[in-house]
């Protein structure tokens, strides 16, 4: 989705109480890490972007960076959440599912999506419905990806439905909220890392993480 205009305002305050911070941060717009993973374009837009205006994740920079160099085309991938997202995997993945509980962005993404996509509009009032598509499914993936609604019952059902070499990825694992979910994984012998940083048109730290077990596709 959007950057909402919250988001947008943390950001900047994040900036705008020091002139000269201000200024080091704008002289960046031409040269500089900023300018070169594209964050001031996705700034300006509200979706996140990089340097020529494709599509990424709304992950931190070194999550995207390391997910780029090991996908390929022979993993299959389910995401809950939907958005830019959905077209960086899409491109790189022999097939993405999502499911997304706005109707209103679902209307938009939908349109976009190549060929090998398949997304899922549902019902937001209980995480029971939330899960419905996924389960119904009943194949393993890959990759699971969780950046949606209910993302500790995401986790936790997701060990149902993994291969042997499958990770799955939550973002905005900093936040203590998904405790339950982490520990549920790393109680069931799962590995955790941690890519923090900031992410696209965001300036606030954050975290995305990546758990995993012995002998994964992404040769963790």
């Amino acid at each position: 989705m959007a950057i909402s205009l919250s988001k947008k305002i943390k950001s900047i305050i994040q900036f705008v109480r020091n002139p000269k911070e201000l200024r080091a941060l704008l002289s960046l717009r031409h040269t500089g890490y900023l300018n070169d993973v594209g964050w001031f374009n996705a700034f300006r837009i509200g979706e996140p972007v990089d340097k020529n205006n494709q599509p990424i994740p709304w992950f931190t920079y070194p999550a995207i960076d390391f997910l780029a160099g090991r996908l390929n085309k022979n993993l299959k991938v389910f995401e809950f959440g939907s958005g830019n997202s959905s077209l960086f995997f899409a491109k790189r993945v022999s097939s993405i599912t999502s499911v997304e509980h706005n109707k209103e962005w679902f209307e938009k993404i939908k349109n976009s999506l190549p060929e090998n996509s398949v997304i899922h509009h549902v019902e937001s009032k209980s995480s029971e419905q939330y899960l419905q598509p996924f389960i119904k499914i009943g194949r393993k993936f890959d990759i699971i990806i969780i950046d949606g609604i209910f993302r500790n019952e995401c986790l936790i059902e997701s060990i149902n439905f993994l291969a042997g070499e499958s990770v799955i990825i939550l973002d905005d694992s900093e936040r203590v909220d998904y405790a339950e979910g982490k520990n549920f994984l790393l109680n069931k012998n799962f590995k955790r890392i941690d890519f923090n940083g900031i992410s696209p048109g965001l300036l606030y730290q954050k975290s995305t993480s990546i758990f995993y077990r012995q002998d994964n596709c992404l040769n963790l």
